[in-house]
């Protein structure tokens, strides 16, 4: 480790040039001929392709269950899920605080509610004893995010939903691959979502998403949702009857090509990926007040994301949380190792649930089904927490760099460098101007 100052305070870099993240997708020349012969094939339509169904065969057997659908997006898998399990105007759904807007937006999309429940300050997972605070006459379902690549607790939620009468989606768009207690994410609810937009570990050529489910009727529900509301046969007839409300969630052949071929490889990346996780957790585990990623027994994490906990009080820094936070994630980025912020706000802290804008006028908060929610993103002390005294190894993922020993020994020598000049770290921190993620100012573009 080279030897000098902190580069955020003049001193010499410690990775010239960064960290390279650019290494992903990982394309191969068996990616390139998949697209090649998915385009000399000339069957490129919905209806006379084969590789979207053979997409959802593979990733159905992947994931250990009867039926797949391969949609648009992630999003698209999440709001025709949202409808597959009968969820309607004025219905709730609950929904973990700390997520990405599709985990909620898709509720939304069908006129229903989301009700929010904190996370586990630990697993970064939805907290199942929220679920009893939250949850009221009107619930309809439960989605559950497998945030980062790590399950959540999948055993009090479906304990909770069974005494509850509650539908369960599981929101996997992290998480391909990751097992809870030997048993595959996507396959342990009513209904999974996973995206395979280009940045997740199973990626396409820009966006995709697929539905798991072992129940026939919610992926027949799912399916009319897909296609424009109509109930498509076996062999793509088609009647130009709509059946439901239902939209154009197509993906083309093409982009089932190159997540076809990438799926081959899938099994390889998540072992390079989880080595160099480990590789990185001993490492910063060594470092007072910095703690990796937490896994239990029970669960494998698949690392789309690894969030690290930066503790003040624990590294004996008398700083406050957030401003400790905000200048070890300067101080190691300015060393080359690229660290970020993923989320700055609790989803009901989102201007959207805030105003209950919705699609106009207040809807679906006001259009008569509904009952009076509000929404405080101080209701919801774990997640505020989180967001304030975390960050990600990685300014988007980890796929492409913790597959990389190098770059795992890099970034564990960049906050080991941080961590070791305390009290020069110390004096630059009071020196930031700080405001807390949430209190930044939003704007339109």
């Amino acid at each position: 480790m080279a030897a000098g100052g902190l580069a955020v305070l003049g001193g010499p870099q410690l990775i010239p040039g960064g960290i390279d993240e650019t290494g992903w997708p990982d394309i191969e020349e068996s990616d390139i001929d998949a697209v090649a012969a998915t385009l000399r094939s000339g069957k490129l339509s919905w209806y006379n392709n084969t590789e979207v169904k053979a997409l959802e065969d593979e990733w159905a057997d992947h994931v250990g269950v009867r039926h797949c659908l391969a949609l648009n997006s992630g999003t698209a898998a999440l709001h025709a899920a949202v409808a597959a399990v009968g969820v309607g105007p004025g219905d709730e759904v609950i929904v973990p605080a700390l997520s990405f807007l599709a985990s909620a937006s898709c509720v939304l999309h069908h006129q229903a509610i989301p009700v929010f429940a904190d996370i586990d300050p630990v697993t970064f997972t939805l907290d199942p004893a929220e679920l009893e605070r939250v949850v009221t006459p009107r619930t309809k379902a439960i989605i559950v995010v497998h945030l980062h690549g790590l399950p959540a607790d999948m055993d009090a939620v479906l304990a909770f939903a069974a005494k509850h009468g509650l539908a369960v989606i599981e929101d996997a768009a992290q998480a391909h691959g990751a097992t809870h207690r030997g048993r595959p994410v996507g396959s342990l609810g009513d209904v999974g979502a996973f995206s395979i937009m280009a940045g997740k570990n199973l990626p396409t050529a820009g966006e995709g998403g697929l539905l798991t489910t072992d129940d026939p009727g919610l992926r027949n529900r799912a399916d009319a949702v897909k296609m424009f509301g109509e109930q498509i046969g076996p062999d793509n007839e088609r009647e130009y009857n709509a059946h439901t409300i239902g939209f154009n969630y197509r993906i083309g052949p093409v982009l089932a090509s190159i997540a076809r071929s990438q799926l081959t490889r899938l099994d390889r990346y998540t072992k390079e990926v989880q080595t160099g996780a480990e590789r990185l957790a001993a490492r910063l585990a060594e470092l007072p007040g910095v703690r990796p990623p937490a896994v239990p027994a029970d669960r494998t994490h698949v690392y789309h994301h690894f969030r690290i906990t930066l503790d003040a009080e624990a590294a004996g820094v008398d700083l406050p949380p957030g401003l400790f936070r905000q200048a070890v994630q300067n101080a190691v980025a300015a060393e080359g190792a690229p660290v970020s912020m993923w989320q700055n706000r609790p989803l009901p802290g989102q201007a959207l649930f805030r105003t209950r804008s919705g699609y106009g006028k207040g809807c679906p908060w006001t259009c008569g089904h509904a009952q009076p929610v509000e929404y405080r993103q101080e209701e919801f002390p774990n997640t505020l927490a989180v967001i304030q005294r975390t960050v990600l190894a990685g300014s988007r993922l980890c796929m492409a760099s913790l597959r990389d020993p190098a770059a795992v020994e890099a970034y564990a020598d960049a906050f080991t460098k941080v961590m070791t000049h305390r009290d020069a770290l110390i004096t630059y921190a009071r020196g930031l101007d700080y405001a807390e993620p949430w209190e930044t100012a939003s704007r339109l573009w």
